[in-house]
C-alpha cells in the first residue's frame, strides 16, 4: 500500500523579473498547518486544500518575524521572492532518510 505524504515548501526566487527560476525549497512542513494558514491568511473556502501558491510578502514578515526567524531562519526579502506551495509525495518517492541496519 503506498502512503501519500503532504509537503509544505518556500519556493526562493530571485527578485528579478528577467529570472522566473526558482533556486531552492526551505522545506516548512515542520510548522502546524493552522500557523501556516494564519501567516499566509489562507481562506480555506476559496482554497481548501491549499493548492494556491502563497506569497510571502514585506507586511506579513514584519508581523510574524519572531515566529518565522526562530521557524526558518533569516530571509532576505529585498533579494529573494518566497512563496509557499504544497506538494505531495508518496513512499515510492520519498527519499529514504535512515538506515535500517546500523552498516547499511
Amino acid at each position: 500500500m503506498v502512503t501519500e505524504y503532504i509537503f509544505f515548501y518556500l519556493e526562493i526566487a530571485l527578485k528579478d523579473e528577467t529570472d522566473s527560476n526558482i533556486y531552492a525549497f526551505e522545506n516548512v512542513s515542520h510548522i502546524p498547518t493552522n500557523k501556516l494558514v494564519d501567516i499566509f491568511n489562507i481562506d480555506l473556502l476559496k482554497d481548501p486544500y491549499i493548492i494556491e501558491g502563497y506569497s510571502l510578502t514585506k507586511s506579513i514578515y514584519r508581523k510574524h518575524k519572531t515566529y518565522l526567524r526562530k521557524e526558518i531562519g533569516s530571509l532576505n526579502l529585498d533579494k529573494f521572492e518566497y512563496c509557499l506551495r504544497q506538494y505531495t509525495g508518496n513512499t515510492d518517492m520519498l527519499r529514504k532518510l535512515y538506515k535500517k541496519t546500523l552498516f547499511e
